[in-house]
């Protein structure tokens, strides 16, 4: 078997060592150290809606592994699910919408990336979401907000996508599916809900019988054979006691975004890989299958030059483990990729929602995005058109208007930080449009016709070119005039990124597939490892949907029924 080397080799700091798989001929007479029917590779969501899923049959056996803790880069997200349908929170907040009306919807962001009957099922699926992650402590509900927001600090229920723009109008009738995990009874939602979303979850894998979740404890190579079928994974769990304790902290640390941005991850990602080199090897033989959910490749900036060179400036989001090693388990048994140039990189330029009245100009000096647009489709723009650069034109009345929004705004410490850093450090004016040229370093006279074609549209009642609202449009022409910087120079306020882009799959199996279209015997992923519904476009909430889609499109399988047409019969 040829393997790709140009993604499997190994980058010493940037990336964890994939060996090529081991070849069993006697696979009963092979020494295993334990046995299990399925074997879930990474436990954030998509790992544990896979490992929870099949475990509903007591008959089988699952054993769940994850580098670190548990959570992966599910934990550290906003805990926001993108589901509809008709959810019980969309009801109890009095919100009619429709697998339909949301399918409709999705087409805008998804494109061809799966087939419409897969969007289908995805969206029919998605009115189950909630009640059963419920069953296993998860927290959803209202309240709901219409307002235009990011991330909504008080609500729970909200726009979370491009739903309200002509666009997203134009298709389907806009309803918020944006669905926040909430704080246990009586808490106060006051961070990011990750932290509410997955550790339920983790919980309810600890206390079932016929789970077994080993933390801190990485795969190492495939099993498989004398057929080609995969049949065991090589894994090397750390010890407890000093080791382990050194190992989650230096995992944390390599994982938080202030270390990121001060160039420190390598060194930690270094002590992890050092430590992991020590650790026990244990060989776990798997009976029915192999699920690769071990996220995507966000911090193997090696891999990401290669296949993503343009977003290199953004900031890593997620954990230290998601480097590319479960793309590249599959890779070494022949597993086909796709769409890895795919990222998902967000520069939200709401709240303040006055910032979304702005003109967005690149170095060019001629318009970027439509200001309006889902953080995601600004990021693109940013980095494929700017070049990582990026500002928003606005005029006295318009800056005007949006510090006072700032001011009253409720913000978490994080957002206190980065809006003083804009406002301050990242913001500049001139009183005429040709000396706020001089300053960014853009040709004026372009400048000046963006502006001035801006402006005319305004004017004269036209529609937007680029798909903005009528209501979100004013003209820009009272000097002094701002330019505030939305690139990826700002460290205070930087732009993260997920890959998106990962393994190809069966769309109702979720069986990795070669390079060939064949199936891989034994072999499933889900989440990012996986090209998902999400791969082309996303907005807030539609990876993690995918994660747990993908994962019971797995589960199903291996429990022998028909995947995704288990989920949606009628489909």
């Amino acid at each position: 078997m040829t393997l790709n080397t140009e993604f499997l080799e190994d980058v010493e700091g940037t990336s964890t060592k994939v060996e090529p798989h081991l070849v069993v001929d006697d696979v009963d007479s092979f020494h295993w150290d334990e046995q299990c029917d399925v074997l879930v590779v990474g436990a954030g969501l998509a790992g544990a809606a896979t490992t929870l899923r099949v475990a509903e049959e007591a008959r089988y056996k699952v054993i769940a592994i994850d580098r670190g803790m548990g959570g992966g880069a599910s934990k550290m997200s906003g805990g926001v699910i993108y589901m509809g349908g008709g959810t019980p929170a969309q009801q109890e907040c009095g919100i009619e919408d429709s697998p339909e009306n949301m399918a409709n919807y999705l087409q805008f962001e998804v494109g061809d990336i799966v087939r419409p009957e897969t969007l289908q099922r995805f969206a029919y699926a998605s009115k189950q979401f909630q009640p059963w992650l419920e069953t296993h402590g998860a927290r959803f509900g209202g309240p709901v907000t219409d307002a235009k927001t990011s991330y909504p600090n008080d609500a729970c229920l909200y726009f979370s996508g491009n739903e309200v723009t002509p666009a997203g109008v134009s298709r389907a009738n806009p309803v918020p599916r944006g669905h926040r995990a909430k704080p246990a009874a009586g808490g106060e939602p006051a961070k990011l809900s990750g932290a509410y979303l997955l550790p339920p979850l983790l919980d309810a894998m600890d206390r079932q019988a016929n789970i077994h979740f080993y933390r801190q404890t990485r795969a190492k190579r495939m099993i498989l054979n004398a057929d080609g079928d995969i049949v065991g994974v090589e894994v090397l769990r750390v010890p407890g006691g000093f080791s382990a304790r050194w190992h989650a902290w230096c995992y944390a640390l390599g994982a938080n975004m202030i270390m990121a941005m001060l160039k420190l991850t390598d060194a930690f990602q270094r002590a992890v890989l050092r430590m992991e080199s020590k650790a026990e090897l244990v060989r776990i033989r798997v009976h029915k299958g192999v699920v690769l959910s071990a996220g995507g490749f966000t911090y193997n900036r090696k891999m990401m030059a290669k296949t993503a060179p343009q977003y290199l400036s953004s900031a890593p989001l997620g954990t230290i483990a998601d480097d590319g090693s479960g793309i590249k388990l599959g890779m070494t048994v022949g597993a086909g990729v796709d769409k890895l140039d795919r990222i998902s990189a967000w520069k939200f330029l709401y709240p303040p929602a006055a910032w979304t009245r702005s003109c967005s100009i690149g170095p060019s000096g001629e318009r970027l995005v439509s200001e309006e647009f889902y953080g995601a489709r600004t990021g693109e723009a940013v980095f494929k058109t700017g070049g990582g650069k990026g500002w928003l034109i606005l005029d006295a009345p318009l800056q005007a208007m949006a510090e006072e929004e700032i001011q009253k705004m409720k913000k978490m410490l994080f957002q206190k930080v980065q809006f003083k850093a804009i406002l301050n450090d990242y913001t500049v004016s001139a009183d005429t449009l040709p000396e706020l040229a001089a300053k960014l370093g853009v040709p004026a006279q372009a400048l000046m016709a963006t502006i001035e074609t801006y402006n005319r549209h305004v004017d004269e009642g036209r529609p937007d070119p680029f798909g903005k609202t009528e209501k979100l449009r004013q003209t820009l022409k009272t000097g002094p005039f701002y330019a505030t910087d939305i690139g990826a120079a700002p460290k205070l306020a930087p732009i993260p990124a997920l890959t998106m882009g990962g393994l190809v799959c069966d769309e109702i199996s979720g069986q990795v597939l070669d390079g060939d279209g064949e199936p891989i015997k034994g072999l499933f992923a889900a989440g990012r490892t996986a090209v998902g519904i999400c791969s082309n476009y996303y907005v807030s909430g539609l990876s993690l949907a995918d994660c747990v889609w993908s994962g019971w499109r797995a589960a199903e399988t291996l429990k022998g029924n028909e995947g995704a047409k288990t989920l949606a019969p009628h489909i």
